[in-house]
């Protein structure tokens, strides 16, 4: 045995009820142990006779002691053995899913762990020998109520039969079907899965990334851009993402406005104020008609129709809107459509010369610009080009 493993064996001391190994405070360390090797600590512990692996700080608290000749912090513990366990109650979980929050339930998922109660646990010492057991009674299993949407199974899963939001309240479990979040912001809707209808009562800031496969209703101010819905979109506080990513809605969405952001609608679009400064693309229609109802400095794209109060150009940026929209299309209505903007309907580009309006039931030549702007023929560039040729006349 090396002279730096019989050091160590002075300087460490194994406590009466043999669970710890300890370097006590205020022990003179000798300077020979300044440079003690991992090997070197195995090989004391092993003329102990013990089999626990030892803290991985202990070489560099030994050395750092060796050097100031003393341990002068509290009791350094090296090896701990196993102390006798008491009983444990039986417990409920959440079952943990990266997916989704904790209190989500998916359907046909586990949403709840019943853990039954453990009795008294023998321990083990650092010399290896037996801690009995505490002499005391098994505790009873937990007891829970659960609604008809969760299925105790015998292995201790509680398995959701509906998506929805679980409440746990003494020894009753509640569900409904819509998930409500009070504070979006929190560390546990960072990146979550909904699969059940979803309202947020709070506003929708940060850099979360969500998934809801239900409908999803924001009672205030929406600027997070990472968001898929699949369902209904309802964003009472208005849109407004700094054109930061895209918003992606699969089915219907109705706001209050939608300003500097990028936004997909796959179904219809309602906005009860106004878009301005943002791109959109829209697979259904499109209605912008309450008041002011106004499309300012966006571009759209849309393969239904448009309704809208006003639409037009701000703080020079230019509105391009784009039918592809067959019969579809043919719905549009633009009360006021101001000189510039650019409308592409039926294959043709077209400017507006003067204040006008839009009716897409009306030949596109008679109804954009009066007859003044001729169709390009050749999309939006060419309409760039007519509009700059009429700006010069």
């Amino acid at each position: 045995m090396s002279a730096a493993s019989t050091a160590l064996m002075s300087v460490l001391t194994l406590t009466d009820d043999k669970l710890s190994l300890v370097l006590r405070k205020g022990t003179k360390v000798p300077s020979t142990l300044a440079s003690v090797k991992h090997s070197e600590l195995a090989e004391a512990l092993a003329q102990l006779k013990i089999k626990a692996q030892p803290n991985k700080k202990t070489v560099t608290v030994v050395r750092d002691a060796a050097r100031a000749g003393v341990h002068k912090d509290a009791d350094f513990e090296v090896c701990c053995g196993e102390p006798p366990q008491p009983s444990q109650p039986g417990r409920w979980e959440w079952y943990e899913s990266l997916r989704r929050p904790a209190d989500h339930a998916v359907k046909n998922e586990i949403a709840i762990r019943i853990v039954a109660p453990a009795p008294p646990q023998p321990g083990v010492d650092l010399l290896g020998g037996v801690i009995p057991a505490k002499d005391e009674p098994t505790p009873e299993p937990i007891t829970l109520n659960f609604p008809p949407e969760l299925e105790l199974q015998g292995d201790g899963n509680v398995v959701a039969r509906a998506s929805g939001q679980l409440k746990v309240e003494g020894q009753n479990v509640t569900f409904q079907p819509k998930y409500v979040v009070e504070k979006a912001h929190a560390p546990e809707f960072s990146v979550a899965e909904f699969h059940s209808d979803v309202q947020v009562l709070s506003d929708l800031i940060g850099t979360m990334k969500w998934k809801v496969f239900g409908n999803l209703e924001v009672e205030g101010h929406w600027q997070a851009p990472d968001i898929e819905v699949f369902g209904d979109v309802q964003a009472k506080g208005g849109i407004q993402t700094n054109m930061i990513g895209t918003l992606r809605f699969w089915h219907n969405c109705t706001t209050t406005y939608i300003q500097v952001s990028q936004v997909g609608v796959l179904g219809n679009l309602t906005v009860e104020n106004s878009v301005q400064l943002s791109e959109l693309r829209i697979g259904g229609d499109m209605t912008c008609s309450s008041n002011p109802g106004a499309v300012l400095g966006s571009t759209l794209v849309l393969y239904g129709g448009l309704r809208a109060n006003k639409v037009g150009s701000e703080n020079g940026q230019r509105t391009k809107i784009v039918l592809l929209g067959g019969d579809e299309a043919r719905t549009s209505r633009i009360e006021r459509l101001l000189q510039g903007t650019m409308i592409t309907y039926r294959g043709e580009a077209f400017t507006a010369a003067v204040d006008t309006s839009f009716d897409s039931s009306a030949p596109p030549t008679a109804v954009v610009g009066g007859g003044e702007a001729q169709p390009s023929g050749e999309g939006e560039a060419n309409a760039a080009n007519n509009q700059s040729e009429t700006s010069q006349s």
